[in-house]
């Protein structure tokens, strides 16, 4: 009886080698990467840290550079020369107008003079060390926390970032606060500043211009459904008022009167109820219904009950009747 076959080593090696050269691409990009990351914090680093005496490019002559004083004359300098260059070598018997070695044009000849009247009788302190002085640290020392604090300079700020992210919601919910926030939702002004397709007026109200403020607390249909949605847990006392223009605004105040789990439940509702207009806008604009309030509110308390039901701590909190009027 013949032995049963074995696997051979061609039937396994293909699929080693394809293995290594996906480990092998893998690891390239991951030290390419790193690499390129390295780099990047190094030029920052070289950009934040000023030396008071090291070489002809950091800041020495009143806290500026040669390439800040007189960038048409560097030009003219080797590069290879400006970074080898001490600034003791450079003024010793101002040698550093032997650097020279480009074209001397009329920019240069202004630049070089500029420079000599800024290096005349200037002298150096050789018993002083150099000195490193980090921009971001009040007392010059570097620090990983200065450096770290040092990568957000110019940031912007997004205020309701915390009410978003960190209220309980489903992520397409959330997701869909944060465009609010950022005014990216697809409402008739957006539509008409492209030239496309858009509702004359409010399609819930049909006296108003769409816009995403007024669509989710301006509109009359709305403030009346936010009235309905929060008495069914006892706080309609924080329901937009005429004055309210501003969805953002409207939540930071509403959510700043509650604490607690009455705040991540309240926060958990307006997400809710937000998300609830949105849709009910969408099916009057795309299947032509017509807007109704009662239908919209039975909707966001039984979608209330099912999120209660998924976790919602903050909303169990709320312990009005889910519905009612």
């Amino acid at each position: 009886m013949a032995p049963s076959p074995t696997p051979s080593s061609a039937c396994v090696l293909p699929s080693e080698g394809r293995q290594k050269k996906r480990l092998k691409r893998h690891f390239c990009f991951l030290f390419y990467s790193l690499n390129k990351a390295l780099k990047t914090f190094s030029k920052l680093f070289n950009q934040l840290l000023v030396s008071k005496i090291h070489n002809l490019n950091k800041s020495w002559i009143h806290g500026q550079c040669i390439a800040d004083l007189a960038p048409r004359l560097l030009e003219a300098i080797p590069k290879r020369r400006v970074k080898r260059r001490t600034f003791q070598e450079a003024l010793n018997g101002c040698s550093w107008v032997l650097d020279i070695k480009g074209a001397r044009t009329v920019g240069v000849i202004v630049d070089f003079l500029h420079l000599w009247d800024l290096l005349y009788n200037f002298e150096l302190e050789p018993d002083v060390e150099d000195v490193h002085i980090w921009r971001f640290s009040a007392s010059g020392q570097y620090s990983a926390k200065s450096a770290y604090e040092s990568f957000f300079l110019g940031s912007t700020q997004f205020g309701p970032y915390e009410r978003i992210w960190n209220t309980w919601a489903p992520p397409k919910c959330r997701f869909f606060l944060w465009l609010v926030a950022h005014n990216r939702c697809w409402t008739a002004d957006r539509l008409a500043r492209r030239g496309l397709p858009h509702p004359e007026q409010c399609p819930l109200c049909d006296q108003e211009d769409e816009t995403i403020n007024h669509l989710l607390v301006s509109c009359v249909f709305t403030r009346q459904f936010w009235y309905f949605l929060l008495r069914q847990v006892g706080l309609h006392s924080l329901s937009p008022q005429p004055s309210d223009t501003s969805f953002d605004s409207w939540w930071e105040k509403a959510s700043g009167a509650t604490s607690g789990l009455i705040q991540k439940g309240l926060n958990s509702l307006i997400v809710l109820g937000a998300w609830t207009l949105w849709n009910h806008r969408n099916r009057c604009i795309f299947y032509g219904i017509t807007p109704n309030l009662g239908g919209v509110v039975t909707l966001a308390g039984e979608e209330r009950q099912s999120w209660n039901l998924a976790g919602a701590k903050g909303l169990s909190s709320l312990t009005t009747p889910l519905f009612g009027g």
